[in-house]
């Protein structure tokens, strides 16, 4: 996979493996609220404060913060999920193009998704960070590669935009 810019208002991956287009076509169904396990929903909706003196400060979190931070990942899934429409087959590749704009929703999308099978896979700091390339053979291995190659993507466009 390369990341590419082919002009100012545009960003993309060409050359994608069919296997990781799949990972990247997959992103907006991994982080839909009826996916998420409770571990992840507990990552993207933390309580602010587990006080049992404070039970006001969480119910006002749960009616005021929660809704929109439900609405933004919202949005950005349906950004992505309208720029997986042009997700294209080059001979044996694919590649897509994503508007600049659309970079934030981007980067929210793939951090959710890292987080979502970070908690729900109970990964670590050392088993993302080791040094080593994952064993592909295990669905463990598996699930490391795809939150590598999602903070592949994000260091890419972060990058783009600074």
């Amino acid at each position: 996979m390369e990341f590419y810019v082919p002009g100012k208002s545009r960003v993309g991956f060409r050359h994608i493996h069919p296997l990781l287009a799949e990972l990247v076509r997959s992103l907006p169904a991994l982080v839909e609220p009826g996916a998420l396990s409770d571990e992840a929903q507990q990552r993207f909706y933390p309580e602010p404060s587990h006080d049992e003196n404070l039970r006001d400060l969480r119910s006002d979190w749960k009616a005021f913060v929660e809704p929109g931070l439900q609405e933004q990942f919202r949005s950005a899934r349906d950004v992505v999920a309208a720029d997986l429409k042009s997700l294209v087959q080059r001979k044996d590749t694919f590649e897509i193009t994503i508007p600049l704009k659309h970079a934030d929703a981007w980067l929210n999308v793939l951090n959710q998704a890292r987080l979502a099978l970070a908690a729900d896979l109970g990964f670590n700091e050392s088993a993302l960070g080791a040094t080593e390339p994952p064993d592909l053979s295990n669905e463990r291995g598996m699930n490391i590669f795809r939150v590598n190659l999602y903070a592949f993507m994000q260091q890419c466009l972060i990058e783009q935009m600074e």
